[in-house]
């Protein structure tokens, strides 16, 4: 008993003893240093970056203290601070202040490691709402989003799912009981399997504004021809026929003139498409069935059928008026249209592709599919590579026309389009027949009808057991009593008013998608480890990397308790990974980390960037980034691939716009994403994906300064100040007289923005030789040569963008970091904490140490201490 006391007089002794000489390094080494190398800009006069180091204190005294030592400490280890202009350390000195730096913070650590930072109760974002309700119905919502009216979630830092921001409302409460009412009649219309039916159109094929310039034109077609036959046939008429011929010839003509005109009762008799649906007029972008205008009775799969002729792909002129790629065969595709939503004739929000149809040139020729078309909507033809102007294009080809026939020339644009329209063989297709059965219904009742009633039938003396399973589910752990009893007594308040037991059920499923327990995700801890418990871990793992809840094996390793355990969690996190719903990870990840979710708010020039509808661009843009990230992530590369990766994934678009030497016969269609070497091109790696140019531009141009900062703190987790309120921003000069690196020399040479530029300008010249849609460039214009040089903030110059992609691999350090952090605040739903730094570092030098990949980077996010901390 005394020997231990003793050693612990000692061990207190010798800790006060250390904690004395840390305090008299601190006056006699730390503080000098700062004083010398940091209050100019960090002390009394000036807090740059609001920070103020000349009041800190040792031992430190709490988290923003810790936070602004770690701050000095990072500065340091990274070489940025003093800056350049400023009188540089001794190398001696700095290696002792960081030496000192870094064991103060580890000891103040040690001391509120487990006072990390809380996860806030926290609901579900509206991108979880939506996939919850898909899987826990089991709904297409390819084109059904009934959360399309709630208020758009606040980010932080671009975060859509961080749990002190995700407020409720009113007005949310208002839309989750309206969609509660939609999902539930949605997903349990009926008892009774529903009756299949038939629809056929031959006529009818009104198809909104540009029907006017179509009738016109079919109604011309169909009666200049026959009259000028008539014409013939009444030169024929001569007196050398008898009585009798004259009025036999006559009745004839007689009956073709009264013909013409019932055919041109019925003008139109086809549709005609012209433009793809990215177009800005729509001229013929989409061909639908206006017989079936208010769209299908039932949610199901039906059988679609049409009749079309691909005419005139190659023109019959030497210059390409529509400006279609001439070398492919024409394509279409099915979207689903609602009439409630819109025109039909115009693009609608959701417009998933439930078919794709290639078409043979000059035949008429059926084609069909099977597709899925949810209640109140209608199939809609779109011609995926059509003309991106149709209406300038044929008012070119009619003036080219009238000009080569002699004819004079007509006096407006519109009758320049008319005359286009009959007479220029532009490319189109013609749909003649459309034709529409369903629902198909392999299977009755429902997959849904079964899980939720527990069997094939509806008993209606069974209601608290349906409900409680419903309930866990919905839930995502084992109800209470009390629980199930609130949502059971909805059912009794309703039956007892008269309502039929079978809408009183649903009713109660209502009440139970409007209840705190399926909105919020419950994480308290645990009384016994203070971890949240094995439901809350399943459901953090789900939404994590599905976005939405847990399904049954989860639900099953949450029950059993075998979720806590670390060997099964990683076991379980390469399951959900390997799953196709962890694409919602992949995108929803994109998102917050590098801000694709803004590609499209700055739609391009339609004039100056038409290959970027043409082709469809933003949604291959999207979509190699993605197929990028996922490459990485199911083959567990290193993470230094992101930056210095020397292949990527196109379409053929995108190789033609990346000037990549492919053949078409390598894409097995032109939907297909190969991957492809980007040895001597200005590609590899995400800096040469075309996503992040387009999202880094304004639509018009290019901004050295918007591409620095996004680099700054989306790839390298550094981001800078913002800059003073009184700094007016740079107008671009639209005339080409100056590049914009002239333009941002006063930005330069002001003391005020000196530092921050210094950071932001080397990193966004870097990338100015590509575009505003990710084409290589040279020159501003045909003078201004772009000018790519610059100097990293570590001192590393490059007089290029080789150069500099070569040299910024080097910032691999920062990079990893940054996506460390940015993949723990998604999984966790909270902003990473000064307290949380030492799980970070543990995870970041496991990482190195045993080189691991990025699917081993995911893994050790989920099973770290942090993972399971409330």
């Amino acid at each position: 008993m005394g020997k231990k006391l003793s050693l612990g007089i000692f061990g207190l002794f010798f800790s006060a003893l250390i904690h004395l000489y840390a305090k008299k390094d601190f006056d006699s080494t730390i503080n000098p240093f700062l004083q010398t190398h940091c209050f100019k800009c960090h002390g009394p006069e000036k807090q740059k970056a609001d920070r103020r180091y000349d009041q800190l204190l040792h031992p430190i005294q709490n988290d923003e203290d810790l936070l602004l030592f770690q701050d000095i400490l990072d500065q340091l280890n990274l070489g940025e601070m003093p800056p350049e202009e400023e009188p540089r350390p001794d190398p001696a000195e700095v290696k002792e202040v960081v030496a000192w730096l870094t064991s103060a913070i580890a000891e103040a650590q040690a001391k509120r490691e487990n006072n990390g930072g809380e996860t806030v109760l926290r609901r579900l974002n509206r991108r979880e709402y939506l996939h919850t309700i898909s899987d826990l119905f089991h709904l297409n919502t390819d084109a059904f989003d009934p959360t399309e009216g709630f208020p758009s979630d606040k980010e932080i830092h671009h975060l859509d799912n961080q749990g002190h921001a995700l407020v409720t409302s009113g007005f949310l409460l208002d839309q989750y009981l309206r969609t509660a009412d939609q999902v539930v009649e949605k997903a349990l219309p009926s008892l009774d399997k529903p009756a299949s039916r038939e629809w056929i159109q031959n006529g009818n094929f009104e198809q909104g504004e540009f029907t006017g310039f179509m009738t016109s034109v079919q109604k011309r077609e169909s009666v200049d021809e026959p009259l000028k036959s008539l014409g013939w046939g009444l030169k024929g008429m001569t007196g050398s026929m008898s009585p009798e011929q004259l009025a036999k010839r006559r009745k004839s003509l007689t009956g073709k003139f009264e013909s013409i005109l019932r055919d041109v009762e019925n003008i139109p008799n086809h549709i005609r498409l012209y433009e793809h649906p990215r177009s800005q007029r729509h001229m013929g972008s989409y061909a639908y069935m206006s017989d079936l205008s208010e769209g299908v009775p039932f949610d199901g799969y039906y059988f679609f059928a049409f009749d079309a002729t691909a005419l005139y792909r190659v023109p019959p002129y030497e210059k390409n008026f529509a400006r279609t790629r001439t070398d492919e065969p024409f394509r279409l595709a099915v979207v689903p249209g609602n009439i409630e939503v819109g025109p039909l004739h115009l693009p609608q929000p959701l417009e998933p592709k439930l078919a794709h149809f290639e078409m043979v040139d000059g035949k008429r020729k059926k084609y069909h599919a099977r597709i899925w078309l949810n209640k109140g909507s209608t199939p809609r033809l779109i011609f995926l590579n059509g003309s991106h102007l149709t209406r300038n294009a044929h008012i070119e080809a009619a003036q080219f026309l009238r000009q080569r026939d002699g004819l004079s020339p007509l006096s407006s644009g519109n009758e320049n389009l008319v005359y286009g329209l009959q007479h220029a063989k532009l490319p189109q297709v013609r749909i003649h027949h459309l034709f529409l059965s369903g629902p198909i219904i392999d299977h009755w009742p429902t997959r849904t009808h079964k899980e939720i009633l527990g069997g094939s039938t509806y008993d209606s003396e069974n209601i608290r057991t349906q409900l409680s399973n419903f309930l866990k589910r919905a839930y995502r752990r084992p109800p209470t009593e009390k629980q199930i009893d609130a949502i059971h007594g909805v059912y009794l308040a309703r039956t007892s008013k008269g309502i039929e037991s079978w809408q009183a059920f649903k009713d109660s499923l209502k009440a139970a998608l409007c209840s705190p327990h399926f909105i919020y995700l419950q994480e308290e801890p645990e009384s016994e480890t203070d971890n949240i418990d094995p439901h809350a871990i399943a459901s953090r793992l789900s939404y994590f990397l599905w976005s939405s809840m847990p399904d049954r094996e989860l639900f099953t390793l949450a029950r059993t308790g075998e979720l806590s355990h670390p060997d099964i969690l990683r076991a379980q996190t390469e399951r959900l990974l390997r799953d196709s719903k962890s694409d919602r990870f992949v995108d929803g990840f994109l998102n917050a980390w590098l801000t694709l979710d803004n590609l499209g708010n700055t739609p391009p020039d339609h004039h100056r960037f038409k290959e970027y509808y043409m082709d469809d661009l933003a949604s291959a843009m999207r979509k190699e980034t993605h197929v990028f990230f996922r490459h990485l992530l199911d083959n567990n590369l290193p993470t230094s691939e992101f930056l210095t990766a020397q292949y990527t994934f196109t379409n053929p678009a995108l190789a033609r716009l990346y000037h990549l030497p492919v053949k078409k016969s390598d894409f097995p269609n032109p939907d297909s994403f190969i991957r492809v070497s980007t040895e001597g091109h200005p590609r590899g790696g995400l800096l040469g994906h075309s996503s992040i140019h387009t999202v880094t531009a304004n639509g018009v141009d290019t901004s050295p300064i918007i591409r620095g900062v996004w680099l700054l703190e989306n790839i390298l987790g550094t981001p800078p100040s913002p800059p003073p309120p009184d700094i007016e921003p740079i107008e671009p000069d639209t005339r080409g007289s100056t590049t914009i690196r002239d333009q941002m020399e006063r930005h330069r040479s002001d003391p005020t923005c000196a530092e921050c530029h210094r950071k932001i300008d080397p990193l966004g010249f870097a990338l100015e030789n590509f575009d505003a849609i990710g084409r290589f460039r040279t020159t501003y214009g045909p003078r201004k040569k772009i000018d790519a040089s610059g100097v990293l903030p570590g001192g590393q110059e490059f007089k290029d963008l080789g150069q500099f992609v070569w040299h910024f691999r080097n910032e691999h350090p920062k990079f990893i970091r940054a996506l460390t952090n940015k993949l723990m605040e998604y999984a966790l739903g909270r902003q990473m904490e000064i307290s949380d730094r030492p799980t970070i570092d543990r995870i970041l030098k496991k990482v190195e140490k045993q080189n691991l990949g990025f699917r081993d980077l995911v893994i050790e996010v989920v099973t770290s201490d942090l993972f399971v901390n409330p």
